[in-house]
């Protein structure tokens, strides 16, 4: 399934501590008995008769088998016995020395260690570290690398793969009625999709803004293996090109579409929070800045319900971000940012922005507001947690620290060739960071060609403005116009679309300065975390997830695991349950521990029990959560073994 995210600027850092964080000595559970060595990240067991199917190791109901412990293990209780072995009856005896006795009736699954690989489909922002001997969170590891390029012309999705440059599949999103092909970019009665974001798992939620109409949020799958075979016929039916789109609510990786809040309120804002236990992949943040009045909703991102509503959020949401101390930031244009609490959903503070003329400010020409404050448009955030905002009609950016409540301003007039108060220099809309820190904004010039911009988050000046060296120019050698979404991939490529007509996709690499410009897209209005780039930096989560089909009338068992979590990191451990496969993507999590809090092993059944779960399901999907810690020092938990347990027959 997937994973995560990660990073904090330098990723080599990471990397380092890790590889030196030293090798403890495995734990007794790398020698496990009835282990299943396995290449599939999806294991089948028994089917309730006692016979193996070949991937997971089982026993029929002989007599118990003593295990050979090896040398006399003395003990005084039953817990100085424990071998972290999945299917070992662990006794103290009477005479102070431990029994070892194999559970005939146990199934046990091993992954890492001595047991099987762990498998890539599993995982998400980590990856396998030799020297570490298990999994370990990195940002930029992943099989896929995607950009979710919305077509407001047209009321649809695209996937791209940003490795191949090419366009891969496209969805329709919002509601049938507010398709309005041909039509961009603030149209009455179209859903104008726009805002769109990735989440902990790489899945993408767009926001259909919904202009006079119900506005609505579109999530899609990108993974197929979290798709829904909706119809029953064994496969899962999805586009598979831009020329093949399926009609609304017949493509299976079109997970939802929600109705949020009331008709024209417009949904310009749209942000994943750090989520928790019971949702790993983060829960969906979707303000409004319509004729209905502002709002702020949260959402269940298994169904697109409402969760809760932020009272009191007074003022147009206009952008979002949140920074990696999990709060929220919103943003409304020319007026201010503000600080919500994603646990209480209650706002905590309204951020001014600051006067027009401060840090080096000046109005610009052809000014048909002028407002007092500065002109902003699109927020992004750094590893440190610092604000950013894109210019709107002047050619720079702001920058805000909530750590010292102080300003700064980036004053990009050169880059735009400025020429003096009579000519109207912008951006484009959107603003981003990159793995290494550094805040990419695109520069429209006086004769409308676009360069890039961008100056290493830390060139930050409190109360002053970043000095013009910091900043960085280049020209990608290549006419485009009207930018508005900028992002970077996991390769660290830079990536520009267009609200123009025609809408080509600008990529640029830094590291050669050649770029190409790739047509597809239809009139691409958005310019937000579109690439998912942002959320690996400042969330720096990972998952791994491995499914396993139990047996007909059994119970679950326990969930062994061998890791190391240095100081301030942690991993979680959750399961969802199903009566089939394909329905696990939707089924709730149910948290069942974290390291370094308990310890291993944790009784499965005992957890279910606790959570009120009755229809316990053969299918079960074990999701592993990696949070690393960027303060003081970058350091990452190491997952090294997995092992997950079941009894057939109403056996445990």
């Amino acid at each position: 399934m997937r994973s995560t995210i990660v990073s904090v600027g330098s990723l080599a850092l990471l990397w380092s501590l890790v590889g030196c964080s030293g090798e403890p000595t495995p734990t007794p559970q790398d020698g496990a008995l009835n282990d299943v060595t396995a290449d599939r990240s999806s294991v089948t067991g028994d089917a309730g008769d006692g016979g193996s199917s070949g991937d997971a190791a089982t026993n029929d109901a002989s007599a118990p088998d003593v295990v050979d412990a090896g040398p006399v293990r003395p003990c005084a209780d039953n817990l100085d016995c424990d071998d972290q072995e999945g299917c070992t009856i662990d006794t103290c005896t009477p005479r102070g020395v431990c029994s070892y006795v194999v559970d005939t009736s146990c199934n046990s699954v091993r992954t890492g260690g001595s047991g099987r690989p762990f498998a890539d489909e599993g995982q998400q922002g980590v990856a396998y570290d030799p020297p570490s001997m298990g999994l370990i969170v990195r940002a930029e590891s992943r099989r896929a690398d995607y950009l979710w390029v919305p077509n407001t012309n047209e009321s649809t999705l695209s996937k791209w793969d940003a490795t191949t440059g090419r366009e891969i599949a496209r969805y329709r999103v919002g509601l049938p009625s507010g398709e309005c092909r041909g039509m961009c970019c603030h149209v009455d009665n179209c859903n104008m999709p726009s805002r769109v974001v990735v989440d902990g798992f790489g899945d993408a939620y767009i926001a259909n803004r919904g202009f006079a109409m119900q506005g609505t949020v579109t999530k899609i799958a990108a993974d197929r293996r979290d798709c829904v075979d909706r119809n029953g016929n064994g496969m899962i039916d999805t586009s598979s090109s831009p020329m093949d789109v399926r009609p609304f609510d017949q493509d299976e990786c079109v997970l939802w579409t929600s109705n949020v809040g009331p008709v024209n309120a417009v949904l310009r804002s749209i942000a994943i929070d750090r989520g928790d236990e019971m949702t790993p992949q983060g829960y969906a943040w979707v303000g409004a800045c319509g004729s209905a009045g502002p709002g702020l909703w949260k959402l269940n991102p298994r169904t697109g319900a409402v969760i809760t509503m932020v009272p009191d959020h007074d003022r147009c949401a206009y952008g979002a971000v949140v920074t990696p101390d999990g709060t929220l930031w919103e943003h409304s244009p020319h007026q201010s940012v503000t600080a919500v609490n994603t646990v209480t959903a209650r706002i905590r503070e309204h951020v001014p922005l600051p006067p027009r003329e401060a840090l080096g400010g000046r109005r610009c020409g052809t000014d048909p507001m002028s407002p007092t404050t500065s002109y902003s448009y699109g927020i992004t955030t750094d590893a440190r947690g610092r604000i950013w905002l894109s210019g709107w009609i002047c050619a720079d950016s702001l920058g805000y620290d909530p750590m010292t409540r102080t300003w700064t301003r980036v004053d990009l007039s050169a880059a735009a060739g400025y020429a003096g108060p009579a000519v109207r220099q912008y951006n484009g809309l959107g603003i981003t960071v990159d793995s290494s820190n550094r805040v990419w904004i695109p520069v429209v010039r006086a004769d409308g060609n676009t360069v890039m911009a961008s100056w290493n988050a830390d060139a930050f000046v409190s109360n002053g403005v970043v000095p013009a060296a910091a900043v960085t120019v280049r020209d990608p050698g290549r006419p485009f116009t009207s930018p508005t979404a900028i992002g970077a991939d996991r390769a660290g490529q830079i990536w520009v679309a267009t609200s123009g007509d025609p809408s080509p996709l600008l990529r640029f690499n830094p590291m050669t300065g050649a770029s190409d410009s790739l047509t597809g897209p239809n009139r691409v209005y958005t310019y937000t975390d579109f690439t998912g780039a942002v959320r690996r930096l400042v969330i720096g989560s990972g998952t791994y997830s491995e499914d396993y089909e139990t047996c007909e009338g059994g119970t679950y068992g326990e969930l062994y695991w061998s890791s190391e979590t240095p100081a301030g990191t942690t991993l979680s451990f959750a399961i969802q349950l199903a009566n089939s496969r394909g329905a696990l993507p939707t089924a709730p999590f149910i948290a069942l521990g974290q390291a370094p809090r308990d310890r291993s092993p944790i009784n499965i059944a005992d957890k279910l029990r606790a959570a009120g779960v009755t229809n316990l399901g053969r299918f079960a999907r074990i999701t592993v959560t990696f949070n690393p810690v960027s303060v003081p020092m970058v350091a990452t938990p190491i997952l090294r073994s997995l092992s997950f347990t079941w009894r057939c027959g109403g056996v445990g």
